[in-house]
């Protein structure tokens, strides 16, 4: 066993595994990963944190290993060693925003625009695992070299549950980025305006309707402005703007009141009494002109990206219905006294709504009408190939995870929450690949393969009964691995690539699933040596 070396410095060894190579600001150390192929990792050493602290750190590790996303890195196990905890993550190649605009590059609206578009279904995400970011300043965002993407750095930190903060400091991100070219978009974009304010009844309830907003929007841009350096506005002058804007903006949510009280009256008479019958349909979702102006315009916008999702409406009524009464208690009604219930059931429709949005186009408007016969279709071709059943279920389970909580993930849930595991079973299922390998005793060999964008491929390995096995996975930083028994036990848990030893393998095969998180295609190359049990 390798120890550690408790000098802090270069060459140091961190948890038997990360090799300190350089330090840099804040505590903050690049190393590489002796079990990836030394793998350049980004370390966060805290020390003197009290009990309560290292409680509070380790919690907000062990929820960001559970959020997975192409723009997140995969957050490895954390070390804790004499009272002092090492936070590993891969390292982000990158420039930070604020380092591109400190070296003059600029970012015209349709840039930005893009940009917002590309951070706001992360931030929808985080949300829905109840995760704030807190610090979204050009400082703490990276514009990724792999791929041009934005990346978010200050997610270690913990920080309290606030969306609305995050939502208001993303539009000051946008801001920074525009420069002298804010206020001519300001004046422009109505969801920048919205997103901007910092008035509660105009901004956007939740980041997934922000995205709604900002995916359904297409600017007339303005004439292009000079970049001419300025002085820096009186404070009188920027609350002007400010307020102009939000004048701006009243007419529109005028505009929006009075369709929703007139143009969508029929559609809302057809969610209530007549069409939905079942007695889950939520009774406080019909148009009442009783009801504040700000829930009728918050159901409009529900319907509205409903349908801009092609998701039936009827099935995702029914699913946060059943969520709501999964807690307890009974469905609200339209009266006052009932309006935090009606609150808290719309907070639930925002969260549902942030997962199904993860699901691609071809597979939302199935939901509601996906069947059992789906889903013995998928497994009965794969263990065709040789997987295990219990091994299917499981590949299935896990990629439920990110739609269904964990206990509805780990087993087929009931109706309407089946709906989300058989689209988990139908994206996990359909771009799998499987490649048998034969092992022998006494012998390494290597295998090379590619895992398309989004997929994954599982390697049954045959082993002499009775051998010890050793497996070392190399590949892309967004890729996973997880190892399986012939009976579908779990060896090894769902984490980054690296070296594994099985110990005694009794009964081949043993079945490893590597998935590819990323937006194309990746390598990998999976080693495995077979040894006599001793």
């Amino acid at each position: 066993m390798v120890e550690d070396d408790p000098r802090l410095e270069p060459g140091a060894l961190i948890g038997g595994r990360y090799r300190l190579e350089r330090s840099l600001a804040e505590n903050r150390w690049l190393a590489s990963d002796q079990a990836a192929a030394d793998a350049s990792v980004h370390l966060l050493h805290l020390s003197g944190l009290s009990d309560d602290q290292r409680e509070e750190w380790s919690k907000r590790w062990l929820q960001l290993q559970g959020v997975l996303h192409p723009q997140l890195p995969r957050f490895a196990d954390l070390i804790s060693s004499d009272g002092e905890l090492w936070l590993p993550r891969p390292w982000q190649e990158g420039e930070s925003f604020q380092a591109l605009l400190e070296g003059g590059q600029t970012f015209d609206i349709p840039e930005v625009l893009e940009l917002l578009r590309q951070l706001l279904p992360l931030m929808a995400l985080l949300h829905s695992h109840r995760l704030s970011c807190g610090d979204w300043s050009p400082s703490q965002l990276l514009r990724r070299s792999a791929d041009g993407l934005p990346v978010p750095l200050a997610l270690e930190q913990p920080a309290p549950w606030d969306p609305q903060r995050d939502l208001l400091s993303l539009a000051q991100w946008a801001q920074d980025l525009l420069g002298t070219q804010a206020a001519a978009a300001l004046e422009s974009i109505g969801p920048l305006q919205a997103l901007s304010s910092d008035r509660p009844e105009l901004r956007f309830p939740s980041a997934a309707a922000a995205l709604a907003a900002f995916q359904q929007f297409t600017p007339a841009l303005p004439a292009p402005i000079p970049l001419v350096k300025h002085s820096t506005p009186s404070r009188r002058r920027k609350r002007q703007q400010e307020q102009d804007a939000e004048g701006r903006l009243w007419p529109v949510v005028v505009a929006l009141v009075l369709a929703a009280l007139v143009g969508t009256a029929l559609g809302w008479l057809v969610l209530s009494r007549g069409k939905v019958t079942s007695p889950m349909a939520l009774p406080s979702f019909r148009l009442r002109s009783s009801l504040p102006a700000a829930e009728i315009n918050q159901r409009e916008q529900l319907l509205n990206r409903l349908r801009a999702l092609q998701v039936d409406r009827r099935w995702f009524l029914k699913l946060v219905d059943a969520s709501f009464l999964e807690r307890g208690g009974r469905l609200p009604s339209d009266s006052q006294a009932d309006a935090p219930l009606r609150l808290v059931w719309s907070e639930l429709a925002e969260d549902w709504l942030s997962r199904v949005e993860q699901l691609p186009l071809p597979l939302r408007p199935r939901l509601g009408n996906l069947t059992a016969t789906d889903w013995n279709r998928r497994q009965q071709g794969l263990v065709a190939q040789g997987l295990s059943p219990e091994v299917v279920q499981k590949l299935v389970s896990g990629s439920a995870l990110n739609l269904l909580n964990g206990s509805q993930a780990a087993e087929i849930p009931a109706e309407p929450f089946r709906q989300l595991w058989y689209a988990a079973a139908e994206q996990a299922l359909g771009n799998l690949q499987i490649e048998l390998i034969e092992g022998k005793r006494n012998s390494t060999k290597t295998v090379s393969a590619w895992v398309p964008a989004g997929g994954a491929r599982v390697f049954p390995i045959q082993v002499p009964p009775g051998s010890r096995l050793v497996l070392g996975v190399r590949g892309s930083a967004l890729m996973q691995m997880s190892v399986f028994a012939a009976d579908g036990q779990l060896l090894e848990a769902r984490g980054p690539l690296r070296v594994v030893s099985l110990g005694e393998v009794k009964r081949s095969p043993v079945q490893v699933l590597i998935s590819n998180d990323g937006l194309s295609s990746a390598s990998l190359t999976l080693s495995l040596r077979v040894d006599p049990n001793q």
